[in-house]
């Protein structure tokens, strides 16, 4: 038999599409059938140019595949499930395997959605291993713990529970040459290591398909792995990836000492209950570590004992004080939603972002009940979430687990986006030092905290948060906010015969209406074509359908979300005939500086 693993374009990106994690999980799969002796061919389809169709069509038939196999979490249900149907319209006699938290977290359902033939449930090292050794012989695995399969009459059979594959070191190191890792590193300039499984805590939110048992690799094993990305990958930083790094101080300082040789920046995820030690957080800087992560989740005891975080107030409190007198980077994340949350606590929360946000940078999102978390399993319960299946084909939407009335969630969703699109960090000095017709700028800027004086090239219509090469302070930069805002530039070329559509609720929205109070007038109507959004209220806009476009008879269309003006300007064309003019913001370079205004497609 012939195996192909292929990992689906945008894996595990995070919601807003930021940032790309590399998925170590496939990568251990190909390691362990490699190792074995199985014929396995591989690809990472974001690195591969060209059309997926295409790119399925030579993997499939130039390697001759007998089994495709694929996988994600919960939220790639839907790149999944299109893969597996790639994959069959190519050749529909191949063996479809798929694993990860997508099959772990609710088996059956996620089995009906994509309709693979073999779903891997929990660790798939040793599973894979026997599955392939059974499809090569045509022997039956009816008997191999941890699968999910179609039975013969048509039905689903899940065999017996995998036990967990200790000890961790005996796994060979994952494939990364097989998913185009050294792109990965290149691009991003950060290694991944996975140093541990699973967890201690037991999070209301948090599902663990790797089971309930914390282990972590030797130190020995770590830096093995560590050396030989170091002198074949040649990162940056090393990414660690760890929820418990902390959790024995010996360990660490012993990490510590060993790294330091290595002479690299590294980060790590930390929990505040195991970080209030100030001299532990001083060793480690001096080691290198440039940047920690923290879950805090929540600023309101009673929300953070609702979610068995395990942590206090004053522990993170403590921790933050402590971080920031370490001189280590911090970006900590907050999640709203939780069964317990009133409107008093997420106003906590927001309290306690704004009066530490002059340090640190945070993330505030809402909570995502994610298929095999005890908030799933709640909402379930409850008839909150009334189809399993559609939930997942949807993308694990979000929904109101907490004791707030529909509107009052709505509303909460309103103002936390809004928060979150607001600069959450202080701008150090810059300025424009040159730019692009397309937006590429050069910024010249000085760190808000150390004086250091760097430069970045940058977008325009775009804000970032930069991380000072001296310090690892963040540093808020937009390019936008260095603009000629002339009250009239934006919309002069406007007609004035009616209403006009703002087609994007996001963060280029945000900005423009803050900055044209031309904008908030009725004329103005907002729209996006997330329905989950649909009825909320955005800076005092509220989120429609599209649909309203063609219900107005809408002849003028502002496409605000840039990165999908392709996309959002071929539906225009196509669905709405009504529409004569679909513009988006754009600027000229004048003596006197960059002025905004709204330019025709």
């Amino acid at each position: 038999m012939n195996y192909l693993l292929v990992m689906p374009n945008g894996l595990s990106r995070s919601q807003d599409q930021h940032f790309y994690v590399f998925s170590v999980g496939i990568a251990y799969i190909s390691a362990s059938l490699k190792a074995a002796g199985f014929r396995v061919f591989t690809a990472n389809l974001d690195f591969i140019t060209g059309d997926t169709y295409s790119i399925m069509q030579d993997l499939l038939i130039s390697n001759q595949i007998d089994v495709f196999c694929t996988g994600g979490l919960s939220r790639d249900c839907n790149k999944v499930k299109k893969l597996i149907e790639m994959a069959l319209t190519i050749n529909p006699k191949l063996i479809t395997v798929v694993g990860g938290g997508l099959i772990s977290a609710d088996p059956e359902p996620a089995m009906h959605v994509v309709g693979a033939d073999i779903g891997v449930i929990g660790e798939g090292e040793v599973t894979m291993y026997e599955l392939a050794g059974a499809l090569d012989n045509g022997l039956p695995y009816k008997n191999i713990p941890g699968l999910i399969f179609k039975d013969s009459k048509g039905g689903l059979t899940t065999t017996a529970p995998r036990t967990q594959a200790t000890p961790i070191d005996s796994i060979p190191f994952p494939d990364y040459d097989g998913f185009d890792y050294a792109k990965f590193v290149n691009s991003t300039g950060m290694a991944v290591v996975a140093c541990s499984r699973s967890c201690t805590h037991a999070c209301t939110f948090c599902y663990r398909p790797q089971g309930q048992k914390y282990r972590q690799r030797s130190l020995s094993n770590i830096f093995e792995e560590i050396d030989s990305q170091i002198s074949k990958y040649h990162p940056k930083i090393i990414g660690l990836t760890d929820n418990l790094f902390a959790s024995s101080k010996e360990r660490v300082l012993e990490f510590c000492e060993l790294i330091k040789k290595r002479n690299i920046s590294w980060s790590c995820s930390l929990h505040v209950s195991d970080t209030t030690d100030p001299d532990m957080l001083q060793q480690m800087k001096t080691a290198g570590c440039c940047s920690i992560n923290y879950g805090l989740e929540s600023a309101d005891s009673s929300v953070l004992k609702s979610m068995r975080k395990g942590s206090t107030i004053e522990q993170i409190e403590l921790a933050l004080e402590n971080i920031w007198n370490a001189g280590i980077h911090l970006q900590a994340n907050f999640i709203f939603g939780d069964v317990n949350e009133t409107k008093e606590t997420v106003i906590n929360t927001m309290t306690f972002i704004n009066k530490h946000k002059s340090r640190f940078l945070f993330g505030l999102d809402p909570i995502v009940a994610f298929p095999g978390s005890k908030i799933y399993k709640y909402a379930c319960n409850s008839g909150l979430i009334k189809d399993r299946e559609q939930f997942l084909k949807d993308n694990c939407p979000v929904i109101n687990i907490s004791k707030l009335t529909e509107p009052e969630f709505n509303e909460m969703l309103g103002l936390i986006t809004e928060f979150r699109l607001a600069p959450r960090v202080p701008m150090g000095p810059f300025h424009i030092a040159e730019v692009q017709t397309d937006g590429q700028c050069n910024v010249a800027w000085t760190c808000r905290k150390c004086g250091a004086e760097e430069s970045a090239n940058l977008v325009f219509w775009y804000s970032t948060d930069i991380i000072c090469n001296t310090c690892g302070t963040v540093n808020h930069i937009d390019p936008f906010e260095k603009a000629l805002h002339l009250p009239n530039s934006l919309v002069d070329n406007l007609p004035n015969n009616g209403f006009a559509v703002l087609w994007g609720a996001g963060g280029i929205y945000y900005k423009l209406i803050h900055k044209y109070d031309v904008l908030s007038s009725d004329e103005f109507l907002l729209v996006d074509s997330n329905k989950y959004r649909q009825g909320q209220s955005m800076c005092n806009k509220k989120i429609l359908s599209p649909d309203v476009i063609s219900q107005s008879n809408i002849k003028t269309v502002i496409i605000t979300a840039l990165s999908h003006k392709d996309g959002i300007c071929a539906t225009l064309r196509n669905s709405y005939s009504n529409v004569e003019r679909i513009m988006i913001p754009a600027f000229d370079i004048t003596k006197d500086g960059i002025v905004p205004f709204f330019k025709q497609m």
